[in-house]
């Protein structure tokens, strides 16, 4: 990942303090859109799994593989996926 700092000119970082809070600032904003990308639908979590969505929904229903719901809304999340096919593999 290749990130490309652009401060408006005559700005200066005058200590490690100051420009600690500025990657701070730029990491936060690098981990929030991250964690938007990681979350899928059961069609594209079976597509990452390169299985069928019946598949994805079997193992929901017997809550072999980590999701989580919002009312009806079932999603899946990248990272937590990976960790599962790591611990399942082993």
């Amino acid at each position: 990942m290749n990130f490309k700092l652009e401060l408006p000119s005559g700005t200066i970082l005058v200590d490690k303090k100051e420009l600690r809070e500025v990657l701070h600032e730029v990491l936060t904003e690098v981990n929030e859109g991250d964690v938007y990308e990681e979350v899928m639908t059961i069609r594209e979590a079976a597509e990452y799994l390169k299985v069928s969505v019946p598949t994805v929904r079997k193992m929901i229903v017997e809550k072999e593989i980590p999701y989580f719901q919002r009312g009806q809304v079932i999603r899946l999340n990248r990272k937590e996926l990976q960790n599962w096919m790591k611990q399942s593999s082993s």
